[in-house]
């Protein structure tokens, strides 16, 4: 075996320096960066979602405290029934509509966000004077049922009567089913 010169030991020196540095960056300083990133981007989606809680919590409590107003007041807070209420609507629309002398009423739903299910009904009706339809009016807006007037269009007949067509929105929370009617021990 030959010896080595010193232009050959300086090279192999150069060789284990750039293996060592090679092994460095390959072995654990871009691994160590990588995972940095993935820290970095996994903090700021937990600020962002808890940065999106903190609001909801803060719309929650404005809400709490608007319900403890609003029973401090005394006022009846309206609770919004489960869906399907179909008929708890259609005994109260009856009830605040017998004394018109003509109505009908036709219903529409459907699916909004968050299980609240949005039951639209059509309600022409005839009644002797603006008084009882302003009357009736105002009873359909202060139902105990959760619901939303609009649409109101009023018209004299040729007979003296009024005819009205209002729309109302009635709430109900569809809750979900596959979870009510799973056994406990379950």
């Amino acid at each position: 075996m030959r010896k080595l010169s010193i232009r050959e030991r300086v090279l192999l020196l150069l060789l284990a320096v750039l293996a060592a540095v090679s092994g460095y960056v390959l072995l654990f300083y871009l691994p160590t960066t990588q995972r940095l990133e993935a820290l970095n981007t996994q903090i700021a989606q937990s600020q962002e979602l808890a940065a999106q809680l903190d609001a909801r919590l803060a719309e929650q409590q404005q809400m709490e405290r608007e319900l403890e107003q609003l029973a401090a007041q005394g006022s009846p807070v309206p609770y919004m029934p489960a869906y399907d209420n179909l008929q708890a609507v259609m005994v109260e629309l009856h009830t605040i509509l017998a004394d018109c002398q003509e109505y009908s009423l036709s219903f529409q739903g459907k699916q909004g966000e968050d299980n609240v299910f949005y039951r639209e009904v059509s309600i022409p009706f005839t009644c002797g004077s603006y008084e009882q339809a302003r009357e009736i009016l105002q009873k359909l807006h202060d139902s105990t049922l959760r619901g939303l007037l609009g649409n109101v269009q009023f018209s004299q007949q040729e007979n003296g009567t009024i005819s009205v067509f209002a729309t109302i929105t009635f709430l109900e929370y569809q809750v979900n089913t596959v979870s009510e009617t799973a056994p406990e021990g379950e």
